[in-house]
């Protein structure tokens, strides 16, 4: 019978190497905790729409989270990050390409009866070209959550040429009805990227010195 246990032993030392897999929060200052004092905005991030978003001391952990509302009604509130313009993160590589990163964040607050919350995911490449755009993804539609809830997304696998990860949130709201307000609060955004491990030279040697033994045992069990 062929012995096989040397050439299995020394895979099993290169499966060891590449567990060495690395996660990153793709997405900067997620938290909020770092606040720029000349605005009093969080650094990293950009906000829109018809009412600006604000720095909240409702956290969900730490000391602040962000908080989009209209309290007018008939309009919306956004905030938004370019990974590598905004918030100044490393650029993607081809260590990233093929992993399906998971979003996580928390939210909580009211949107009111006439109002909605949403998210994307967006991969950028050269240039500003979108590679790929998860759309809109409604997580609160004319309802209320009333303790932090997490929302989970898991997006598309990374594909060639991204270099940067795009999220954008925002709450849109027509007339405020009820007595209802339009208020979300969003924290503690986490997007989970797992670098694929580069095998060392080492690795390399250990694979051929198996493949070696593998072949003189091929030849002696045939002789």
């Amino acid at each position: 019978m062929l012995n096989l246990k040397a050439p299995v032993a020394i895979a099993t030392l290169l499966l060891a190497g590449a567990a060495g897999a690395a996660t990153t929060n793709g997405i900067a200052n997620g938290g909020f905790e770092t606040i720029n004092p000349a605005t009093n905005l969080p650094f990293g991030w950009a906000g829109g729409d018809s009412s600006a978003p604000v720095l909240s001391d409702e956290a969900h952990t730490g000391a602040h989270s962000m908080l989009l509302s209209r309290p007018g009604g008939f309009g919306g509130s956004a905030l938004e990050q370019n990974s590598l313009g905004d918030g100044g993160l490393p650029a993607l590589t081809a260590a990233n390409v093929g992993d399906t990163p998971w979003l996580n964040f928390w939210v909580k607050g009211d949107v009111s009866p006439t109002g909605n919350a949403k998210y994307s995911l967006s991969y950028i490449g050269d240039g500003g070209v979108v590679l790929y755009d998860s759309g809109l993804q409604h997580f609160m539609d004319g309802n209320a959550k009333t303790d932090w809830t997490q929302i989970s997304f898991q997006a598309a696998a990374i594909p060639a040429g991204a270099q940067a990860v795009r999220f954008f949130i925002n709450t849109a709201v027509g007339p405020l009805l009820d007595g209802r307000v339009n208020a979300i609060y969003v924290d503690d955004i986490q997007l989970t990227l797992t670098t694929a491990p580069v095998p060392e030279p080492s690795s390399y040697a250990l694979l051929a010195g198996g493949l070696a033994v593998l072949g003189m045992a091929v030849r002696r069990r045939r002789a």
